[in-house]
């Protein structure tokens, strides 16, 4: 018993310290001190719908027409409607933090409008939550297969040394972070259904997929773990397909979840453009699925994901011993992956506009950390010079990956525009040389939207 609670004492405490550190980071940070820094780019628009249900009850946005250009940017149909771009999945994530600061803000002297101080460290503070949430959910998953000192060390990595960081703290109220919660989420309760498929759990899981969903619609395909999940040999294959087909009535309770979670969306698409399903990204923002930008997207200078959390590679590395030792979850996790890297980078904007690293990455960390872990593990069991060289080379991964952050928040990685040169221009150096800038090399966001990338 005391052996018990000392391994789970480690990797809580290894939260707690994440937490910490995470927390200190965002006030000594200041950004939510002013608002604009938060509730800008891609936030506005997932941020919208509370302003404009809570304080202005108007979710046509026709008050835009007058004022609030700067805070809300909705999309103009032809018959002059406007509609709030992206789906309303990360409103309902920040809706009991952005009540809280609702209620606080008049408190503290600031103007309830929905974009004072205490909405901006509001939704701060749901990033990091939401990030630690996702943490705890997946160190169960880990404990489940793993030793405790390897579920530590894959969730300082996973929190710390890969660009989760940045969206947890500098930019936490983007998707991801809240995505990596819910993968986590979804990835515990696939495991949990397959032990015993109780009613409880086929509801958390159509709660949690219907969430991940209306967040990023695209990240529906997490779906292909849960199907794939536990299949290790054809025998294997046959006992889930018995399995799904034994609880059909339970598959159907998961998708009947999944759609009342988008009865709200539908109905606001109904009600602004008259249809229940609705693009609103146009005809200028597509996919170009017989163009995919996989190999710019991995080692690319410009944002590749590899270049920029190089920490990934192990767990790539780590898929070799999870087939070996834990298959369970390979073919869920390979299968994902993969189509999951196709369909991410068949997007018109590949590099996903500002950000460190391919930040549409994120939310497969929480699945990706499972080999992660497998190879840390099969690493420290190899002899001892290969041991010390495997587990060298993990550290000056996550070292690297770690001061890529740093680079970032001083400077010396441009949000979009990076080259090889300015790369290792400032490589030694935090902040940005003199002649940084001029290394850079912007892209062309009109041709890329054209299919010239």
């Amino acid at each position: 018993m005391s052996t018990s609670r000392r391994h789970l004492s480690l990797s809580c405490v290894a939260i707690i310290l994440i937490a910490a550190f995470m927390l200190l980071r965002m006030f000594n940070n200041h950004r939510y001190s002013v608002p604009e820094k938060v509730i800008a780019w891609d936030v506005v628009s997932y941020y919208s719908y509370l302003p404009a249900t809570f304080i202005e009850h108007d979710l046509t946005l026709s008050f835009t027409e007058h004022e609030y250009t700067g805070t809300y940017w909705p999309e103009t149909l032809a018959d002059g409607s406007k509609v709030i771009k992206t789906t309303m999945g990360l409103s309902l994530m920040y809706l009991p933090f952005f009540l809280v600061a609702h209620v606080v803000a008049p408190l503290l002297g600031y103007p309830a409008d929905g974009f004072s101080p205490p909405y901006a460290f509001a939704l701060m503070l749901a990033g990091i939550f939401y990030t630690l949430l996702g943490l705890i959910l997946l160190r169960k998953v880990l404990l489940r297969h793993f030793r405790e000192w390897t579920t530590t060390v894959t969730l300082i990595i996973v929190a710390l040394c890969t660009n989760l960081y940045w969206y947890s703290v500098y930019e936490a109220p983007m998707s991801h972070a809240f995505s990596f919660c819910l993968f986590a989420l979804f990835a515990l309760l696939t495991e949990l259904w397959h032990e015993k498929s109780t009613i409880g759990r086929s509801i958390g899981i159509g709660l949690s997929l219907g969430l991940i969903s209306l967040i990023r619609p695209t990240n529906a395909l997490i779906v292909l773990y849960f199907l794939l999940y536990s299949i290790q040999s054809k025998e294997c294959l046959r006992s889930k397909w018995l399995l799904l087909t034994n609880s059909w009535w339970k598959l159907l309770l998961m998708v009947t979840v999944v759609l009342l979670v988008w009865v709200p969306q539908m109905v606001y698409w109904h009600t602004i453009t008259g249809h229940i399903l609705y693009y609103s990204y146009g005809n200028s923002e597509r996919f170009f699925f017989g163009d995919s930008k996989i190999l710019e997207g991995l080692f690319s200078f410009r944002k590749g994901w590899l270049v920029y959390t190089p920490m990934m590679f192990f767990a790539l590395m780590g898929l070799i011993p999870l087939y070996r030792h834990h298959r369970t979850y390979f073919w869920g996790i390979t299968v994902f992956f993969v189509v999951n890297l196709y369909i991410v980078f068949s997007w018109w904007c590949w590099w996903y506009g500002g950000g460190l690293s391919i930040r549409a990455l994120i939310e497969s960390y929480a699945l990706l950390a499972i080999p992660l872990a497998a190879w840390i593990e099969w690493s420290a069991s190899r002899k001892l010079f290969l041991r010390c060289v495997l587990l060298t080379l993990l550290c000056i991964a996550a070292a690297l990956s770690a001061y890529h952050n740093v680079r970032y928040i001083y400077g010396s990685i441009h949000w979009d525009s990076m080259t090889k040169a300015a790369y290792f221009d400032s490589f030694l150096h935090p902040h940005p040389t003199d002649r940084f800038h001029s290394l850079l090399d912007e892209p062309d966001y009109e041709a890329a939207r054209q299919g010239i990338r």
